[in-house]
Order: structure tokens, then C-alpha cells, then sequence
């Protein structure tokens, strides 16, 4: 029978980790606990400055958040960038709220030992692209957001509409309304490009 967030998980877990960073020389801090409708979240970071180790715990620990200065990695895609992802063993799926404490246990002992002894360049350069990868995601998602909130779609029946009427002086002038050109397929770019022919 899986256990789900206890904060008694959590305490145990940072039981196992703190005197893995305790002998690097790390500092633990708690965080207050955050209640939302998804539960209770826990969290703690073991920091060395400039170094530090950031987790959560809601249902299980993760994610986990490596940082030296003001940048910052994920865990999967830190082992990833290091080639380590086939013996990493975090994140656990196992269906309890406590095994992703030892997994994380056993990388930070074995595969990640980069970040407590490399250079602070190696891992910038790995993080830099990280945060990139997360800019770019959330310039997406926002895009997508303000899409789904515009009239595009209504825009692009209309001109669908007005072109196969042969108002494509009509279809041009919607065009112009268009404000993410780059969601348009490559039937709608033709449909413009005719129109815009044809006018």
C-alpha cells in the first residue's frame, strides 16, 4: 500500500542525504511547508555557497534543482548533459513516496560528483543551455496561451471563406490581422500568397 506526502517521508529522506552533503561541507535549510489544492509541499536546500541543492517533496521528492550562482539544472537533464542518464537511478517511479531518496542518494554518490569537484565553468556551461531550453519552452507555452485567446482561428475560416469567393482583397486585409504568422500551415501560407497574387 503506497504511502503518499507525509511530512515524516520527507524528514526520513533528508535523513538519508544530509550526511552525504554534511561530509561536502553543506548547510541544510527548510523551507516552510506550501499547502495548494494538489496537497502539501515540503522543501529543503543543502547549500555551499556559491553551490546548492534544491528539492520538493509533494507525493515524492522532486524535482531536484542544482545551482552555482544564478545557474541552475534540473537533474534529468543534468545526467543527460553528462552522459550518466543509463546509471542514473533518479527519478524513481517506484509507487511510494520514500525510494527517490536513495536513488537521488546513490547519483549525487556515484554520477555527480562533477558538480561538487569540477570546475564552476563546466557546469555554467551545462546549465546555460538548460535555462535556454526553458526560456524557449516558456516563450511556447505563453505563445500558445495568447493564440488560443486571440481570433486567429476565426480569422482563418473567414479568409478560407473569402477566398474561395474570390474576395481576395479581403483575405489580404485579414492577413494583416494575422499576429502569429508562424502557426499558420503551409495550405493557409498558400492561401495568402495566392491572394495576395490575385487581388
Amino acid at each position: 500500500m503506497p504511502r503518499y506526502n507525509k511530512q515524516t517521508d520527507f524528514e526520513s529522506g533528508l535523513a538519508q542525504l544530509l550526511p552525504f552533503f554534511e561530509s561536502h561541507g553543506f548547510s541544510v535549510s527548510r523551507g516552510e511547508p506550501y499547502r495548494d489544492k494538489e496537497g502539501a509541499f515540503f522543501s529543503a536546500r543543502f547549500f555551499r555557497s556559491p553551490r546548492s541543492v534544491a528539492i520538493t517533496h509533494l507525493y515524492s521528492v522532486g524535482p531536484v534543482i542544482y545551482s552555482i550562482g544564478e545557474f541552475s539544472v534540473e537533474h534529468s537533464f543534468y545526467t543527460g548533459a553528462l552522459g550518466v542518464s543509463s546509471t542514473a537511478q533518479f527519478p524513481s517511479f517506484a509507487d511510494d513516496s520514500t525510494s527517490g531518496y536513495p536513488a537521488l542518494l546513490h547519483d549525487l554518490d556515484t554520477v555527480l560528483s562533477p558538480f561538487f569537484a569540477a570546475p564552476d565553468a563546466d557546469f555554467v556551461a551545462i546549465a546555460a543551455r538548460y535555462m535556454e531550453q526553458q526560456r524557449q519552452l516558456h516563450e511556447h507555452d505563453t505563445r500558445d496561451l495568447n493564440y488560443r485567446s486571440t481570433q486567429e482561428p476565426r480569422l482563418k475560416a473567414q479568409a478560407r471563406d473569402l477566398f474561395f469567393r474570390g474576395r481576395y482583397q479581403e483575405v489580404v486585409q485579414l492577413e494583416s490581422q494575422i499576429r502569429y504568422p508562424e502557426l499558420l500551415t503551409n495550405s493557409e501560407r498558400q492561401l495568402f500568397a495566392l491572394a495576395r497574387k490575385r487581388q
